[in-house]
């Protein structure tokens, strides 16, 4: 088994989705944290490949970007699809999934608190359920893909962690399939664990 280190902020951001899947896979690493942007700037960043965060060790070679990272260690924990159809109905979900995260991105980085409160009641009101209904039309049931849990099924509750704690007032009520595919992720036994035990962050 190789050595695994994840290096990033003592936040959740875009290394929750990794932790995520290692909970899961009931894989051990080293979720390394460092405190805080003047440790990054001073002692992380110039170490980096790309002088950014996430970075994924294996057995001591550096491995940039969240997205890279999570089809590695999806493919490496047997979550990515049977074959490659079902892999592919995985990278269909988790880029449609992206346009979530577009929507997010323009409410965190608004500083203005009148027009965050604007954009949060539009994303709420029209752009995220545009999405979600059509997430609610490529699950299957209680997963997304196949029969058993995948890295799109994961994946989605991680972004669902997300738009709750930016968006009010958005719920998956109107999506039982969606509602069915998060809460069966948030059961799961390992994923509970890690959600029981993991560090508080704001984000």
């Amino acid at each position: 088994m190789p050595q695994y280190k994840l290096i990033y902020f003592n936040s959740k951001g875009r290394a929750e989705l990794p932790r995520l899947l290692f909970a899961y896979a009931d894989v051990e690493y080293e979720d390394f944290r460092f405190a805080n942007r003047e440790e990054f700037l001073e002692k992380i960043k110039p170490n980096m490949p790309t002088g950014r965060v996430p970075v994924l060790e294996i057995d001591g070679k550096l491995y940039p970007e969240s997205g890279a990272i999570f089809r590695y260690l999806a493919t490496e924990f047997k979550l990515y699809g049977k074959d490659n159809v079902e892999a592919l109905q995985i990278d269909g979900v988790v880029e449609t999934m992206n346009d979530i995260l577009q929507v997010l991105t323009k409410i965190f980085y608004e500083n203005d608190e009148a027009k965050k409160a604007e954009l949060q009641k539009k994303a709420a009101a029209e752009e995220l359920p545009a999405v979600l209904t059509l997430l609610e039309k490529l699950a299957g049931g209680d997963v997304f893909v196949g029969d058993s849990i995948t890295a799109a099924d994961i994946a989605f509750f991680r972004t669902m962690e997300v738009v709750l704690s930016i968006v009010t007032g958005l719920t998956l009520d109107s999506y039982p399939k969606l509602k069915s595919i998060n809460d069966k992720v948030a059961k799961e036994p390992k994923i509970a664990a890690w959600l029981a035990k993991r560090p508080e962050t704001p984000n």
